[in-house]
């Protein structure tokens, strides 16, 4: 982790390293992570790590066991499932209110957003795009608890995406599936655009329980 490139002495600086770390696949799932070799790491003491741990725990990035310690959590076949389907759950709901309020600025920004996607080559920089792509698809709809809910979701399936996969994984079906997105959403065809956004979220899951099953 590099401590230096954030400020140290604050617990929201210390839970943004350790997300981002996470993110990035430094600890393999079930490895146990110990309060005082990373305050140590950072420079910090061991009270905004602690808070660091149960902010992560709550967005399901790490597990704390009672008298136990903290483990990285890990992703089973059931949380996957259940992690995509709470995605199209709420998502879904998102685009149908967001669709009738997007507008030119909007839609540029789609746009905008998309076309830096497509020439996405690293991992950090499909999973930056596409998050960013999505977010850009439902801010119309203006719902700040729903997209909270649906972050912490994300943060989950990102981490695994880190690990398991790459932006070759399903190149032309993201293409594909994306631009229709924005098609319909330029048509302002709400409901054909929560199918395409439904077909979008099972055919990433059908990748992402590929790819576990290899691990």
């Amino acid at each position: 982790m590099h401590a230096s490139a954030i400020p140290q002495t604050t617990s929201a600086a210390v839970i943004q390293l350790l997300r981002q770390s996470l993110d990035h696949g430094r600890w393999s799932p079930g490895t146990v992570l110990r309060q005082e070799d990373i305050a140590a790491e950072l420079g910090v003491s061991r009270v905004p790590v602690r808070e660091a741990f149960f902010q992560l725990q709550a967005e399901g990035l790490v597990q704390v066991v009672p008298n136990k310690g903290v483990y990285v959590r890990t992703l089973s076949e059931a949380n996957l499932r259940e992690l995509f389907r709470l995605r199209r759950l709420l998502e879904c709901d998102l685009l149908a209110d967001a669709v009738p309020l997007h507008d030119a600025a909007s839609l540029n920004r789609l746009d905008t957003v998309q076309a830096a996607l497509d020439k996405a080559g690293r991992v950090a920089d499909w999973i930056a795009g596409d998050r960013e792509f999505h977010e850009a698809l439902y801010a119309p709809a203006d719902r700040p608890e729903t997209m909270a809910i649906v972050r912490r979701l994300r943060h989950q399936v990102d981490r695994f995406y880190y690990a398991r996969m790459k932006p070759t994984t399903r190149t032309q079906g993201w293409y594909d599936e994306h631009h229709a997105l924005i098609r319909a959403v330029r048509r302002r065809d709400a409901a054909a655009a929560c199918k395409l956004l439904a077909t979008h979220l099972a055919e990433t899951e059908r990748s992402a329980l590929l790819a576990l099953a290899r691990a």
